[in-house]
């Protein structure tokens, strides 16, 4: 099927965008909205981001959600989207395309996401997707890393290292099958979670090379040190020793949100309706350092995911 078939069969259903114009001209017009417009883009390689073997609906998703993890860690609700679609010449059923895009349609969906208009093409190589999304503030202008301030707390959403138990699963037959799912698609916090960023955090990222390596940085940024109590760390299947809580904690490939806050924003924090944990707090200073029930632990060198092949470990020191 020529690629004008395949936009015209699968992807012009799905371009409910106001301004996408039934993907029928080379550029899009995007939506206002009534808060200052935020994008981001996030591109995925098959064999350094997905595997090869990888169920193509959980790599439609997995596409979606790394990028609304950063729309949502900057206070804002997604909006529109526009999709780059590399498929390749060999190797794949065509067939996949109609799975791919009634996932990608489903995932889009849940998120209130428009697809606005994209490009596809025919690729030598292996599968290649990259999202562009655009958010809408709900506060007066995005929440950044740099913003905090000495005494904030930090907290964490949802759980770490889900995606790291599932990679250990996938590559060596470690730990258990039921973690293969949040390798391949995250799981995410809730839209809410953009209105808490906005209404309560003073700095803010998502949690996508490692929760050390992004605390690191959320800290640096802020010209700040950080403080992380690891015994607080909400550890996906929990961590039984120290080894396992770097282990998790350095990975990446959460998609949680990270933020700082004021230390009197801790109830409304507490009381957001899903799960969200204090591990930890900015002070005066720089760099990182980690303590478990108030002894100090020496850090790797390696804080967070250095990205290689998606079958081969990140290189750690």
């Amino acid at each position: 099927m020529a690629e004008k078939d395949w936009i015209r069969r699968y992807f012009v259903p799905l371009a409910k965008a106001p301004g996408a114009a039934g993907l029928t001209d080379d550029t899009a017009e995007l939506s206002k909205g009534y808060g200052p417009l935020i994008a981001t883009v996030d591109a995925m390689v098959e064999g350094v981001h997905f595997f090869s073997d990888d169920p193509i609906e959980t790599v439609a998703r997995k596409l979606v959600r790394v990028n609304v993890s950063d729309i949502l860690g900057s206070g804002a609700r997604p909006r529109e989207a526009l999709l780059t679609l590399g498929w390749p010449q060999a190797g794949r059923d065509p067939g996949q395309i109609r799975t791919f895009s009634d996932s990608l349609g489903t995932e889009l969906d849940r998120w209130g996401i428009l697809l606005a208009g994209g490009d596809t093409v025919i690729t030598p190589g292996g599968l290649f997707l990259s999202l562009t999304l655009t958010g809408e503030c709900l506060g007066p202008a995005p929440v950044r890393r740099g913003g905090g301030r000495p005494g904030d707390e930090v907290w964490v959403t949802g759980e770490i290292g889900a995606a790291r138990r599932g990679y250990l699963w996938k590559t060596e037959g470690r730990d258990e099958a039921r973690w293969l799912s949040a390798l391949q698609a995250p799981d995410m916090p809730p839209l809410e979670a953009g209105n808490l960023i906005a209404s309560h955090a003073s700095a803010a990222m998502d949690v996508s090379d490692g929760l050390l390596g992004d605390l690191a940085s959320l800290a640096a940024a802020s010209g700040l040190a950080a403080q992380i109590e690891l015994e607080r760390v909400p550890f996906a299947g929990r961590a039984t020793s120290l080894v396992e809580m770097l282990d998790l904690a350095s990975w990446g490939d959460d998609y949680q949100l990270l933020f700082a806050a004021s230390p009197q924003s801790s109830g409304f924090i507490e009381n957001s309706g899903f799960k969200v944990t204090r591990v930890g707090r900015l002070t005066e200073g720089a760099g990182l350092s980690a303590t478990v029930c108030g002894k100090p632990v020496n850090l790797p060198e390696t804080l967070a995911f250095e990205h290689g092949r998606v079958g081969q470990p990140p290189a750690r020191s």
